[in-house]
């Protein structure tokens, strides 16, 4: 009896080794997930700090990264008169007379009695610039278009001409593309960062990258927001709302190969030349583990140098797309997420109208509806920096995009 119990204890270790080496779909599920977060690491939030424990939290994550690094050398007037951007922000928020000739024409002002605004110095814009388009895998897609006015026209292609063959000393068919104008209208987009005293006259910090990181995330994800899925109540209407943008629809409850090549090949070829699939984090993990009709998996992974692909097609993974979508589109309620694929470095135009300004105030205050308190940063010695930049987000031809909502 002795023998038979051993030899059942044996057979059932063996089995459970057995079946601990198997691929289960929750390990396989596990494994797609790890593969994502090496290759597409998770996009961070644009929460900004609101408190000075807040602050201090993310300048220690800041230095963590070892971004302590000395100024660049300063080629505007600003760096001239300043030296750095700690010394320029001390003189703002002083109201520094000096800062007068700089001045920008504000609604909230212009006078020294109630701030005004001052133009971002050359260098620090720019930087701002070069990490919103790291930020944003939408701003390295896109065609960055500057516009010089707050407003301007541009073509929009409304159809694309049509070709035809004739016979010997036939009439010729005229047929041209008909082209509508597009109103480009700069709308200002603003993000407020709340400082101690201290983290601004603390002479290590190098305040030029610490706010650069803090303005250039917030802002950059909010572009890319409206940019994908701008609406109603959005100063631009964004890709998913364009008008003449397709839709495909799901063949069943769930995504299949079949329906990404549904998408894939919704347009036409001149629209879907350098075409780009976006899609979620949430939706790569579904589509990483759809197989053709011969097995083979679409996603293909990085190889080479050359970055991975869906079924060849390159992507990029946005962070502002839902996983919160429903069928009908509403983007709260549901299950699913999106993919949109297009041309968006011809047909998505973000146009920059000007270089961005930052208002500085120690007596600025704002009520806290979820505290019901009123925070204020003349009370709690914090200095509260407004960076604002104008632009506009505009789809030029809706129908070089198509979509599809998922589960």
């Amino acid at each position: 009896m002795d023998d038979i119990m051993t030899s059942i204890k044996e057979l059932k270790k063996t089995l459970d080794g057995k079946i601990e080496s198997c691929l289960t779909k929750e390990k396989a599920e596990k494994m797609i997930e790890d593969i994502i977060n090496r290759v597409h690491p998770s996009a961070s939030k644009a929460v900004l700090p609101t408190t000075e424990e807040g602050v201090m939290e993310r300048y220690s994550a800041f230095k963590r990264k070892n971004c302590e690094q000395g100024q660049k050398a300063w080629t505007s007037e600003y760096g001239r008169k300043f030296g750095n951007m700690k010394n320029f922000l001390l003189a703002a928020k002083n109201r520094n007379s000096e800062l007068n000739d700089f001045k920008s024409v504000l609604s909230e002002g212009s006078s020294s009695a109630t701030g005004g605004g001052y133009l971002v110095p050359t260098e620090f814009s720019a930087q701002v610039i070069r990490m919103m388009n790291d930020a944003s895998p939408i701003m390295q897609i896109a065609n960055i278009l500057p516009m010089s006015s707050w407003k301007r026209q541009i073509p929009k292609q409304l159809t694309n001409l049509q070709v035809g063959w004739v016979a010997e000393n036939g009439v010729k068919g005229i047929t041209n593309p008909t082209f509508g104008q597009l109103e480009q209208t700069a709308k200002v987009l603003a993000t407020v960062i709340k400082c101690t005293d201290e983290l601004i006259r603390d002479s290590a910090i190098n305040l030029t990258q610490f706010l650069s990181e803090l303005v250039a995330e917030a802002m950059a994800l909010e572009i890319e927001r409206v940019a994908l899925l701008g609406g109603s109540n959005d100063p631009f209407t964004g890709v998913l709302n364009s008008s003449g943008v397709n839709q495909v629809s799901m063949a069943g409850n769930n995504v299949s190969f079949d329906d990404i090549a549904n998408l894939i090949f919704s347009l036409s070829e001149a629209n879907s030349k350098d075409g780009v699939i976006v899609l979620s984090r949430a939706g790569l993990n579904k589509l990483m583990k759809l197989k053709d009709s011969n097995g083979n998996y679409i996603w293909a992974p990085p190889s080479m140098g050359n970055p991975a692909t869906i079924w060849n097609t390159p992507y990029v993974v946005s962070s502002q797309i839902p996983n919160t979508v429903t069928d009908g589109g509403a983007l709260t309620g549901g299950s699913g997420t999106i993919a949109f694929f297009g041309r968006f470095n011809k047909n998505l135009i973000i146009s920059p109208r000007e270089e961005m300004t930052v208002k500085v105030s120690q007596d600025a205050a704002s009520w806290n509806t979820t505290d019901s308190a009123l925070e204020s940063a003349f009370m709690t010695d914090q200095t509260w920096l407004r960076f604002t930049q104008a632009l506009s987000v505009d789809v030029t031809f809706g129908s070089a995009f198509s979509y599809l909502i998922f589960k």
